[in-house]
């Protein structure tokens, strides 16, 4: 039988990371970052602890299920939170946590911007990771009976701190965010001046790699590399640095550039598929790194475009001209996005706030097309510039009525949505849902959301007989619920 794709199960129970066997004792954690398990015969070593601490305990699990050998050491392989947070889990299940040295110290010094940066991008992440209780200068091996790991600090490559964890007897190089595989790389996030900053530096470290002779690759993100992958890899970075630098050299600014350069991408790079970075980053990084004017703020990207998609202001205008309430503004915002043309149901309903900025109703509506516009972006590094003031809309209707039930529910929607897709926990949202739920609104269908994704908070925490009860609630209050009959379904045929 045909196994359901996830489109046509999209409520369905979920399943947060697989374990692939790589070599008899090397497993790839996949998930949206990836993990590393290493298997000796006295001891486990872990690399790499996800991005969340719910993650964390599932890989956990699958550490558990492996062996019942001692779990003895992680390594992280450089500062990113979504690479460090289950740090604390894997501490507490009594392993001794090993960094470089600039990885510990940037983990404590970058922490709020990386926090910010994930935060923007739908992701709710918990304390800050705990730090390295040793850490490596150069070289440091780890033996774990018949199993070496050799931790070797390569330099520059999406980060500053860059380390790889050679496994010589299996074949194998923990890479981290220096190989990312199956879709555009990140080639260095934009609150840091790292990356591909227009020097070859990243392409040294990848030098390094090879010197190795790896028979596999584990990237930080993506499946397994091999030589073609690698090849790609080099090929997209020597490419990036080649056509922005030529531009940059003929002193074309950055906006003309981009223009430029973006229309004349070749197949070969605009058939990579997204989920993260994009070639506009690629862009945008270069030229950071070869043209940074007096006055900039350290550490940070100073242009970006918004993915948030422009309309014109004449039409958006003459179609709010004459409204004077959030109803007439939400029917307008509705016909631009039945048009196919969201940045005018996100500019008209923004007019809304401007016009009626005491309404929680407006600012609900600006979220609401804010979310849905989201949706046109594949980017996960792009849609953050629609969730960021989306959250901010919310926020800001409850500052004007703590009670307002609508924005209650869509803030706990968008959290256990998020919660949801990336396996972190949903308990955040679930409080905004059951005081719209508790507060008994007579609007039938408010109070069916509530429940419907109430089910789907339980269903996040793998606890279906909860999550089948909110459904049926929601069924109740509302039996034409089409995404409530579609989660009992996908759940019948889990």
């Amino acid at each position: 039988m045909r196994s359901a794709k996830p489109s046509e199960r999209p409520f369905a129970p979920r399943t947060y990371g697989r374990l692939e066997q790589v070599t008899p004792r090397v497993y790839l954690f996949r998930n949206v970052v990836n993990s590393v398990v290493v298997l000796g015969d006295d001891a486990v070593a872990v690399i790499d602890t996800q991005v969340n601490a719910p993650m964390a305990r599932r890989l956990l699990a699958h550490v558990r299920a492996l062996s019942d050998k001692p779990l003895r050491w992680v390594v992280n392989t450089h500062y990113h939170w979504d690479h460090t947070a289950g740090n604390g889990i894997f501490r507490e299940a009594g392993a001794t946590l090993v960094s470089s040295a600039l990885t510990r110290e940037f983990m404590h010094t970058r922490a709020a911007r990386q926090q910010a940066f994930l935060a923007s991008r739908g992701f709710e992440l918990g304390p800050e990771p705990c730090l390295a209780d040793e850490t490596v200068t150069g070289e440091r091996e780890i033996d774990l009976g018949n199993q070496r790991l050799i931790l070797k600090s390569l330099g520059a490559a999406e980060t500053d701190d860059a380390l790889a964890v050679h496994l010589p007897q299996e074949g194998c190089v923990a890479a981290g965010d220096t190989v990312m595989t199956g879709s555009f790389p990140m080639f260095g996030q934009p609150v840091m001046d790292e990356g591909l900053m227009g020097t070859p530096r990243w392409l040294d470290t990848l030098a390094a790699i090879e010197r190795l002779q790896p028979d596999h690759v584990l990237p930080g993100h993506g499946p397994v590399a091999h030589e073609a992958d690698l090849s790609l890899l080099k090929r997209l970075e020597r490419y990036f640095l080649d056509e922005v630098g030529a531009r940059v050299s003929r002193g074309m600014p950055l906006s003309a550039l981009l223009a430029d350069l973006e229309a004349q991408l070749p197949e070969w790079i605009t058939a990579i598929p997204v989920v993260w970075g994009t070639p506009r980053y690629a862009i945008l990084r270069v030229y950071r790194g070869l043209v940074q004017g007096e006055g900039d703020k350290p550490g940070w990207q100073q242009y970006k475009p918004s993915a948030i998609p422009c309309s014109d202001p004449g039409s958006v205008s003459a179609a709010c001209e004459e409204l004077t309430t959030v109803a007439s503004f939400q029917t307008a915002a509705q016909e631009f996005a039945e048009g196919g043309d969201p940045g005018g149901a996100i500019a008209a309903a923004r007019r809304a706030t401007e016009c009626l900025p005491d309404e929680p109703a407006a600012w609900v509506c600006l979220a609401d097309h804010l979310v849905r516009g989201a949706a046109h972006v594949p980017s996960v590094l792009e849609k953050g510039d629609f969730f960021a003031p989306a959250r901010a809309a919310l926020h800001h209707a409850l500052d004007l009525d703590p009670g307002y039930a609508p924005a209650r529910l869509a803030l706990g929607r968008f959290l256990v949505m998020s919660a949801y897709r990336n396996g972190h926990d949903p308990t955040p949202g679930m409080t905004h849902l059951r005081h719209v739920i508790d507060a008994a609104p007579e609007d039938a269908a408010l109070l069916a959301d509530a429940h419907f994704y109430l089910g789907l908070a339980h269903r996040t925490q793998a606890d279906e007989r909860q999550a089948g009860a909110a459904f049926a609630a929601a069924l109740q209050r509302q039996p034409t619920h089409r995404a409530a009959r579609l989660a009992l379904a996908a759940d019948e045929r889990h």
